[in-house]
């Protein structure tokens, strides 16, 4: 399995914060290009979180992909619903995508979030406060060909928890392994797409951990 993958971190000046990020993913087949896509943008105080998964796979599913991510890479964050009728939009003539989109609000220590088509979103505390966790909503649809508007929900997201998005190449099954506190978001995505990801598809998966900086 030809896996890529990269991870960074983001500093918050208000609240002292950071978002430390990895995100793993491999195509269908080996030498292919990925159908799936994702993006990571500042939109002033908050953070724009975006993971496409082009229908199919190959060229047409990678240039749907691109084609949403590129709007995204450019429209207002002030609101979650005009982001997906821009995506929408733009994507339109392609095969179409599905996409999650999160906005993180650290000084809130919030996050906005929603998700058209198949794409999963979790939110968890880590271990050993673990509180459970919550699920993005998701509205059926095809962004590019059929789109029935989004269900934007708001959750908290304090320090400590992490968001976790990943396309319909990794099983929900995922879920029963979500991040602890002693693995670092990295290291995490590498065993979750080996651990989780059909060979059948184009698979990706990213998380962001929400933590404060030290002093």
């Amino acid at each position: 399995m030809a896996v890529s993958a990269d991870s960074g971190s983001i500093a918050f000046e208000t609240g002292g914060t950071r978002i430390d990020w990895a995100a793993a993913q491999a195509p269908k087949m080996a030498g292919s290009v990925c159908g799936d896509g994702y993006l990571l943008r500042r939109a002033g105080s908050r953070l724009m979180v975006a993971l496409a998964d082009g229908v199919g796979s190959g060229q047409g599913a990678q240039a749907a992909a691109n084609a949403c991510l590129e709007a995204l890479a450019t429209v207002s964050a002030s609101s979650i619903a005009e982001v997906f009728e821009t995506a929408h939009e733009r994507v339109l003539g392609t095969r179409g995508a599905a996409l999650a989109v999160a906005l993180i609000d650290p000084e809130l220590a919030a996050v906005e979030w929603a998700a058209v088509g198949d794409v999963e979103g979790v939110i968890c505390a880590l271990p050993p406060d673990s509180e459970g966790s919550s699920a993005i909503l998701q509205k059926g649809g095809t962004l590019g060909v059929q789109f029935p508007g989004v269900l934007p929900q708001i959750q908290p997201f304090p320090p400590n928890h992490i968001l976790v998005l990943a396309s319909d190449g990794v099983s929900r099954r995922f879920r029963d392994a979500l991040p602890s506190a002693r693995m670092p978001p990295q290291e995490w995505v590498a065993s979750c797409l080996a651990t989780y990801g059909k060979d059948h598809d184009d698979r990706t998966v990213l998380a962001l951990s929400h933590q404060r900086r030290s002093p």
